[in-house]
């Protein structure tokens, strides 16, 4: 699965948004909800499993056109 994209996955998952104004909508930040994720390490920490930021849309969807490196979909 080389050419999976976070936008579409199923574990991406909208969580809050940032920024958010009187009279315009921030952007809604994205997570990988997968169950692997916990068990991915960086050096001897577990990774952050933010994948990115929303456009400054209402809608707001996740800007990121690829995967982030860690995904474990991408790894099987």
């Amino acid at each position: 699965m080389s050419s999976a994209q976070c936008k579409y996955c199923n574990h991406c998952k909208q969580n809050g948004r940032m920024q958010t104004q009187q009279n315009r909508e921030g952007r809604k930040k994205y997570y990988c909800e997968h169950p692997e994720t916990e068990n991915i390490m960086d050096g001897s920490y577990p990774i952050n499993n933010f994948i990115g930021f929303g456009t400054m849309t209402y809608e707001s969807p996740l800007a990121l056109k690829t995967t982030k490196r860690w995904c474990p979909l991408a790894k099987k």
